[in-house]
């Protein structure tokens, strides 16, 4: 793959993350953690340590709603429940894709920071 194709990605990228801060701060979504791949896609993360468990929750279904995502839901073995809607926005070369998640500890007794 050309290095070129992968700063156009990261580019169309940057313009969708651009584009849910300004709609995200207007709209009052909760703010989440953004990473951009080498790909182009955008994770957008409710982190354990900015929300209480049902804060990230809220957090990740308020964004999917935004983007008509759906979320999913699993619980794994060791106590998390894993929270997870995958969206594509646009089409053919301006397509970015990404997804909202978060990882709830279950079972933690350590109290969130908004709880201390």
């Amino acid at each position: 793959m050309p290095t070129a194709t992968f700063y156009r990605w990261q580019s169309n990228g940057q313009k969708q993350l651009a584009a849910f801060l300004a709609h995200g701060a207007k709209a009052d979504l909760p703010p989440l953690m953004w990473t951009l791949a080498s790909s182009g896609a955008l994770t957008g993360e409710a982190d354990g340590l900015s929300y209480t468990p049902e804060g990230q929750r809220t957090a990740v279904e308020q964004w999917a709603a935004h983007v008509g995502a759906t979320v999913s839901s699993r619980t794994t073995s060791d106590g998390r429940e894993e929270l997870y809607a995958g969206w594509k926005i646009g089409k053919g070369m301006d397509e970015v894709g990404g997804c909202f998640r978060a990882t709830i500890f279950l079972d933690d007794d350590d109290p969130q920071p908004e709880n201390r």
